[in-house]
Parts: structure tokens; sequence; C-alpha cells
């Protein structure tokens, strides 16, 4: 496209080959995100969970500065709120609260001795002997941090954080490819448990 002429016959053929190849990376992207928030939504419904926290994420945009192209690449592929928005509209159709925490510093505290380090990898090793993922430390703590900010005691354990690799060419995962909403569950939930 930098070669020809602006708005000349090939150059908007190019441009609409572009455009076409960029919906379909959107679409991809936004499919996935459908599937894994119906999912989660899913199972917060099969376990009887009626709170789901989610770290709060404002202002990160502003405290980053890799550069123009990295910093470009970044606000391009980040979904920031998008799935967060999402989770809490399916969640509230389903009766099932989202609570956002402040996760300021969570994947760099260690959830036994409560001592700061930040970790050189995706793993987080304390000097008191503890070791997970970096990820699962600050779920841990965002955990904590909501359960520490109530007052009544609340039923129900932290449910494991899980990754699955995207593959466009195979199938869904079961339960997936059901739709909560058509499933009959508009009726208040208890609340039980918190994810």
């Amino acid at each position: 496209m930098s070669i020809c002429k602006k708005y000349s016959k090939r150059w908007k053929k190019l441009n609409g080959a572009k455009k076409k190849l960029l919906n379909k990376s959107k679409n991809k992207v936004n499919d996935v995100l459908q599937k894994y928030t119906s999912y989660l939504v899913g199972y917060c419904i099969e376990q009887g969970i009626g709170t789901i926290v989610i770290g709060d994420i404002k202002g990160i945009r502003e405290n980053i500065n890799y550069g123009v192209k990295t910093n470009q690449k970044l606000h391009n592929n980040w979904l920031f709120r998008k799935m967060t928005n999402i989770i809490e509209y399916k969640a509230n159709s389903v009766g099932i609260k989202v609570e956002y925490i402040n996760e300021a510093y969570t994947s760099q505290t260690c959830p036994v001795c409560n001592k700061k380090h930040k970790p050189g990898n995706r793993n987080f090793t304390c000097k008191c002997g503890f070791k997970y993922h970096r990820d699962a430390v600050g779920a841990i703590n965002i955990y904590k941090k909501y359960t520490s900010s109530l007052s009544a005691r609340l039923e129900g354990d932290l449910t494991p954080p899980v990754g699955y690799r995207y593959r466009y060419n195979q199938r869904c995962l079961a339960g997936w490819n059901t739709s909560i909403f058509d499933a009959g569950y508009f009726s208040d939930l208890p609340a039980k448990k918190v994810a």
C-alpha cells in the first residue's frame, strides 16, 4: 500500500484486503473472549458461586511506557477492560455479583509472609520457601484483599487459575458450545462461594 497512489484502484483493493484480514482477526479474538467468559460464568453457576472478584486495572495505560513501537503493540493487543465487561454483563444477567479489587503489588507480595519481592520471571519464589506461579500469587492476594475487607466470613475456596491454549482449528471444550442464557438460569442464585 505504501508504494501505491492513495485512493487508486490498487490501493483500494489492498485496503479492502487489509480490513478483511483485521476483521477476521478481531472476530477470532471476540470468539475466544465469548467462549472463555461463558465457560467461567457456567462454572460459577454449576458450583453455586455468587461473587466473582476481579483485579482492577484502571490507569494501567498511563503507567506503561516502553517506547513508541512497543506501546503501540501493547495497546493494540491488550484487551484491558473488554473481558471484564463481558464477564460483568454475563454474570449480572444470571444474578452473580462482580467485585473489583485494586491489584497493586498482588503478584509481588508473598501470601505466606507478606514480604514484597519482584520476581524476574513467571514464577514467584520467596525467601520463606513459598513457590508458585506469579499470576496465581496475584489471584491469591486479590482473594485475601477481598475477604479481609468483608466483615462476615465467606464460604468457599479460591478457584485455581487454569489456562487454555486457543487453537482455532480444534473444537471447543465441552460446555462452551452451550449458552448459559438458553439454559434458563435467570432466577436468583444463592450466593455461597467467591471465585
